[in-house]
């Protein structure tokens, strides 16, 4: 009997020291663990590395765009046209570029890549939908356009320019800004365009006597007319003017002369040697379709050339502009480097 009482006393010693020690275990709190448990979004296990032109903030929001609709991650390198292009060529001179999908502005360096056989030949279902003059079925479409135009601040000038030839004027002399043709395709589009309208004298006065201020970005150059710094930007994206007077309400106001319009082309290509083909060619795809166009439209201000998608409200449609694009893309490949050349020894007083 004395055993049994032990046995028990033991028994009830241990349970208590186990209840001891479940008094003293806090038991996690339910609602703070659950507050902390956060789950990301999934990572895209896919992507496609795109090479542009375009703006970075607008490059940006298509890319995220893509990406919601297809899973399919973007990664961008982007630069001003020429350099974009610049880094292309020695990577691939090197073997070690990464572009999957290239869209700059500048037409001759995709024809460039062509004659190379560099890019991809790949039958979008979507180059139907784009007028002959803006598409080489198999290799490019136009993923963009926009028109160069003058431009001024309204709150300062009264007495604008209305022709590129009026820029000759005396009283713009020092007062007049450019972007860099080294850097942007827009100014080489520009001086190509007009030195074959207007002829070389035309920008002999303009750069060396008229002597223009230089600007490296778009913005900076806007910009300037805001601050007076200038009074005309002799060379403006129509698409900034809408960025600036409709959508920013700043007193910039395009000019576009009744001469023309030079129209700078962003195609959009496939690279031969792309590592993500498959996804490469949806992001093709999904910029030319009309869906892509008009985000585009939204997203860079710039004009869709695609047959059923309107111009954005507030910018001039394409149909009262007299545009002027290039009559032999090989030409305008071809003298590229001599232009470019002879703009800056203009600048610099050696032309």
């Amino acid at each position: 009997m004395r055993k049994y009482v032990a046995t028990a006393r033991n028994a009830l010693i241990v349970i208590a020291v186990v209840l001891l020690l479940l008094s003293c275990t806090r038991l996690p709190d339910k609602s703070n663990t659950e507050s902390e448990i956060i789950i990301g979004k999934p990572q895209p296990t896919r992507s496609v590395t795109w090479y542009t032109s375009f703006p970075q903030i607008f490059s940006e929001r298509f890319a995220n765009a893509f990406t919601n609709k297809t899973g399919i991650g973007v990664e961008i390198v982007r630069n001003s046209t020429f350099i974009v292009r610049n880094r292309l060529m020695s990577e691939i001179e090197n073997g070690s570029t990464e572009a999957d999908i290239l869209s700059i502005a500048d037409i001759g360096t995709f024809i460039e890549l062509k004659n190379k056989g560099l890019l991809m030949k790949y039958d979008s279902l979507y180059y139907k939908d784009y007028p002959d003059q803006y598409k080489d079925p198999g290799y490019w479409a136009m993923s963009a356009a926009f028109g160069i135009c003058m431009a001024y601040n309204e709150s300062k000038i009264t007495d604008p320019p209305k022709q590129w030839t009026d820029l000759l004027d005396k009283k713009w002399q020092g007062r007049i800004g450019l972007e860099d043709i080294n850097t942007a395709g827009s100014q080489y589009c520009e001086y190509y365009i007009l030195r074959e309208l207007l002829g070389k004298e035309f920008w002999e006065q303009l750069l060396s006597t008229q002597k223009p201020k230089i600007y490296y970005r778009t913005e900076e150059l806007a910009n300037a007319l805001l601050d007076g710094d200038i009074d005309i930007a002799g060379e403006f994206n129509i698409y900034t003017v809408y960025n600036f007077r409709v959508k920013r309400g700043t007193p910039l106001k395009g000019i576009y002369p009744e001469e023309g319009i030079p129209f700078v082309l962003t195609p959009i290509a496939i690279m031969k040697d792309a590592r993500h083909i498959e996804e490469a060619k949806m992001f093709f795809d999904f910029i030319l379709s009309k869906e892509g166009q008009e985000l585009m439209q939204q997203l860079t201000y710039e004009y869709s050339v695609k047959k059923d998608v309107l111009p954005l409200q507030g910018k001039p449609p394409l149909d009262v502009l007299n545009i002027l694009s290039p009559l032999n893309p090989n030409d305008y490949l071809e003298k590229r480097e001599e232009y470019i050349k002879e703009f800056d020894g203009l600048i610099t007083g050696d032309g």
